[in-house]
């Protein structure tokens, strides 16, 4: 049986990566960026980010209590950043650029790159930002994915 693999052992190689201007692949582990990410089937190019974040970049982060963390800008307020997982409704507040790690500079379905820039993508992030279509859209998801599971 082989030993679990933690991030904290690879967080010193990651962030080499990526202050030498390169990319680390990430495969994330959990469901909090349902629909987009999959566990086990999707990914991300990390980069280091260079720029103040913006509304819907994925962020790869720290938070205090050492857990990491890969879930989208929904605002910048005065205390930090607000983010949030696609698969959750509940806000998280005060993240700051010391917390941040890299961002997603790709996104991997399987293994073929989605275009960012498509009008679907960009129908996904606008659609998505809103509350009540989450409260409508994850009870469904989740129903459909337990039966698909049964």
């Amino acid at each position: 049986m082989s030993e679990p693999i933690y991030l904290s052992d690879y967080e010193e190689l990651i962030r080499e990566v990526l202050s030498s201007d390169g990319e680390f692949r990430l495969y994330p582990h959990g469901t909090s960026m349902l629909p987009l990410l999959r566990q086990g089937i999707d990914s991300v190019a990390l980069r280091s980010l260079d720029r103040q974040p913006r509304k819907y970049d994925i962020l790869f982060y720290k938070r205090q209590d050492g857990s990491y963390i890969l879930h989208r800008v929904k605002e910048a307020s005065s205390k930090g950043l607000v983010l949030w997982g696609d698969n959750h409704t509940m806000l998280e507040y005060g993240i700051t650029e010391k917390n941040i790690i890299g961002y997603a500079a790709r996104i991997f379905r399987g293994e073929t790159e989605l275009d960012c820039q498509s009008l679907r993508y960009r129908l996904y992030l606008w659609l998505w930002q809103f509350k009540a279509i989450r409260n409508l859209v994850l009870p469904i998801a989740y129903h459909l994915r337990k039966e698909k599971n049964t």
